[in-house]
């Protein structure tokens, strides 16, 4: 089967997204620093409580302890967000779009684009990734390959070739239609 379609610096952030939301190191990350600021600026805000000294500065820090602690979540994905992006558009080199041909054999599968060409043993796939815009090949840690379903005329096919993967080479496919960045 072969595939044409353009991957766009979203693509390339969805996938980091994906990533990073799956990586145990961000998730105790973002725990501990949920916890973490809003104890800082309690313990402020109790010292100068007690003090005595400034009870309006000790109540505008009580204050944004509890306000940070209950729009943290929010935040912080609008930030990795934001980081992420950032270092996607940095490793693009100012390229937004990439034009990629992709021919998926049954053994091999071909890559092309302006990055190269490049062929994969199908038995090289980690495991095949579904979530509700895209399709992950994860080949290892580092390569992926992504495939927007968007840009697809015939799911039903690439569908049966990816449970032809999963039925023939046993590689395990992965459904998270509902995920979504938070």
């Amino acid at each position: 089967m072969e595939l044409s379609y353009t991957l766009s610096t979203n693509d390339y952030l969805e996938l980091q997204l994906y990533n990073l939301s799956h990586n145990s190191g961000y998730k105790k990350q973002r725990k501990w620093d949920r916890y973490r600021l809003p104890g800082l600026s309690l313990l402020f805000g109790a010292i100068l409580l007690f003090d005595g000294m400034n009870d309006i500065l000790a109540y505008v820090f009580i204050a944004s302890s509890l306000l940070f602690f209950i729009f943290y979540q929010r935040w912080s994905a609008w930030m990795y967000k934001r980081m992420s992006k950032r270092k996607v558009i940095e490793s693009m080199k100012g390229e937004s779009l990439y034009e990629i041909k992709l021919l998926l054999g049954n053994d091999v599968i071909e890559v092309d684009s302006k990055r190269g060409h490049n062929f994969f043993n199908v038995h090289d796939i980690k495991s095949i990734i579904e979530i509700e815009r895209y399709f992950f090949l994860m080949m290892n840690q580092y390569v992926y390959i992504i495939i927007p379903k968007d840009q697809i005329v015939n799911k039903e096919q690439l569908a049966e070739v990816f449970e032809g993967y999963r039925n023939a080479k046993g590689i395990p496919l992965i459904a998270e239609l509902e995920w979504e960045w938070k």
